[in-house]
C-alpha cells in the first residue's frame, strides 16, 4: 500500500467522523425539538385543564409559551444550517470515498502489472535457460 493510499484512508476516517458527529448534532437538535413540542404541549393541556389554577398562572404560563416558541424558532434555524452541515460532510466523505477507491483500484493494477512482468520475465529467462 502507497504511502498515497494509506494517508487518503486516514483522511476518509476523518471525513467519516465528522460526518458521523454531524448526524448526532442533528439528533441531540431534534431531540431538542421533540422536547420542546411535548413541553409547550404539556403546558397548553394545563391551561385548558386546571380552569381554577390557570388564572393564576396565566401570564406565566403564556410567557413560558412565547419563550418556548422562541426557542423552537432559533432551533429550526440551527436544525436546518447543522442538516446542511450533515450533508456537505456526507458528501466529503463520499468524495474521499471514491478517491480511495479510485487510488486502490491504481494500486492493485500496478500490482498485478508488476506481477505479470515478474511472470514474463521468469518465462522468457527459462526459454533463455532452455536455449542454452
Amino acid at each position: 500500500m502507497t504511502d498515497r493510499l494509506r494517508a487518503m484512508k486516514r483522511v476518509l476516517k476523518v471525513q467519516t467522523q465528522m460526518h458521523r458527529l454531524a448526524q448526532w448534532k442533528l439528533a441531540a437538535i431534534e431531540q431538542k425539538e421533540v422536547s420542546l413540542q411535548l413541553h409547550q404541549e404539556h403546558l397548553l393541556r394545563f391551561l385548558d385543564e386546571e380552569g381554577a389554577y390557570s388564572a393564576l398562572f396565566s401570564e406565566t404560563l403564556m410567557r413560558r409559551l412565547h419563550a418556548i416558541d422562541e426557542e423552537k424558532a432559533k432551533l429550526s434555524i440551527t436544525k436546518s444550517e447543522q442538516s446542511n452541515l450533515t450533508m456537505e460532510e456526507a458528501r466529503r466523505a463520499g468524495r474521499m470515498q471514491r478517491m480511495c477507491d479510485d487510488l486502490n483500484g491504481a494500486a492493485r493494477q500496478a500490482e498485478d502489472r508488476k506481477e505479470l512482468r515478474d511472470v514474463l520475465e521468469q518465462i522468457n529467462q527459462r526459454r533463455t535457460a532452455s536455449l542454452r
